[in-house]
C-alpha cells in the first residue's frame, strides 16, 4: 500500500536530489544496524518524505557521511541520519508489521508468513517503545479490517480509518505543529488508500478481494472522474497545510513532492502506467 508519495526527479534541483537521497539511504542504513538486514525491504518512499518533513520544521541535527553499501559497491553515497532517522524507521517497523499481518489475512503467501515471523522480534521492540501509537495503528486496522469483512462499500469511510493511522504517524510532538502535521498525515493517509485501491482494483476482483471500489467494476468513467475529484481535494488540503508551516529547509524538496512527485504519480495512475523512470 506504501510508496505513492514521490518525488519528480525531472523537476528537482540536482543537490535537493542527491540531499533527498540522503535521507533515504540514511533511512535505509538505520533500518540495518538497528533492525537488521531483512528491515530494509521495508523501506519505503512515505517514511522517507516524513523524515524530511519533521527534519525541516524541528532543524534537527544531521549526522552526515559518505559510504559504500549493497546497491552501489563501487561508489560512497551520501547518507543523513539524525533524530527524526530514529522515529521514521521505528514508524516504518511499525507499518510493515502490520501490513504484512494484512497480506497473510488476504493472500496466505508463505513470502508473508516468513517475513512477519522475522518482523516480530523487532516490532515486540518498538511496541514496548511507541506503546500508544503502536495500540492505536492496530486498533485502527481493526476497525478497517470489520468494514472489510461486512464489504462496506464506502471509500469515505475506509479511507477515513487509513488517514486517522497516518495521521497518528505524523503527529510527532503535543507542541504548535501537531495540529497541522496531523493534518497532513491524514489527507496524506487518505491519498494512498484510494490510488491504491484504485490501482488494485483488476487484481482485487481477479482474487476476490474486499475493495470499496467494487461496485464501479463496470462503470470505469464514472470511477475515474469520482476519484480524480476526491485526489485533486485531497492535495489542495495538503497544499494548504504545508504553506501554513515555516520550513526552514529542504523547502525545495518538500514543495518538489506535494506539487510535483504526488501529482505526476496520480496522473499516470489515472492513466494506466506507474512513474518510475521519473521519480527515484
Amino acid at each position: 500500500m506504501f510508496g505513492y508519495v514521490r518525488i519528480n526527479k525531472m523537476e528537482l534541483k540536482m543537490k535537493e536530489y542527491y540531499k533527498y537521497r540522503g535521507y533515504y539511504c540514511g533511512l535505509c542504513k538505520y533500518l540495518k544496524e538497528n533492525f537488521g538486514e531483512i528491515s530494509r525491504l521495508s523501506l519505503n518512499y512515505d517514511i522517507t518524505f516524513l523524515i524530511i518533513l519533521l527534519s525541516s520544521i524541528y532543524k534537527s541535527q544531521n549526522s552526515i557521511t559518505k559510504e559504500r553499501c549493497i546497491v552501489k559497491p563501487t561508489q560512497k553515497t551520501l547518507r543523513i541520519v539524525n533524530d527524526i532517522t530514529e522515529y521514521g524507521a521505528n514508524m516504518n517497523i511499525i507499518l510493515t508489521h502490520n501490513k504484512l499481518k494484512d497480506n497473510i489475512e488476504d493472500d496466505k503467501r508463505i513470502k508473508d508468513h516468513i517475513l512477519f515471523y522475522i518482523h516480530s522480534n523487532v516490532y515486540k521492540k518498538i511496541d514496548n517503545i511507541y506503546k500508544q501509537k503502536s495500540e492505536f495503528i492496530k486498533n485502527k486496522l481493526k476497525e478497517l479490517s470489520e468494514l472489510e469483512k461486512n464489504n462496506i462499500m464506502s471509500i469515505d469511510k475506509t479511507s477515513n480509518i487509513f488517514g486517522d493511522i497516518m495521521k497518528e504517524v505524523f503527529s510527532y510532538k503535543e507542541d504548535e505543529y501537531a495540529h497541522i502535521l496531523g493534518n497532513i498525515g491524514f489527507n496524506i493517509g487518505k491519498y494512498i488508500y484510494i490510488l491504491d485501491a484504485y490501482e488494485d482494483l483488476d487484481e482485487d476482483l481477479k482474487k476476490g478481494r474486499y475493495n470499496p471500489f467494487m461496485n464501479y467494476i463496470d462503470n470505469r468513467e464514472n470511477l475515474k472522474s469520482k476519484v480524480e475529484n476526491l485526489i485533486l481535494i485531497i492535495l489542495s488540503f495538503i497544499e494548504e497545510d504545508i504553506n501554513k508551516l515555516e520550513l526552514s529547509e529542504n523547502r525545495g524538496i518538500v514543495e518538489n513532492i506535494i506539487y510535483s512527485g504526488m501529482y505526476l504519480r496520480f496522473i499516470n495512475i489515472m492513466k494506466g502506467r506507474d512513474n518510475d523512470e521519473k521519480s527515484i
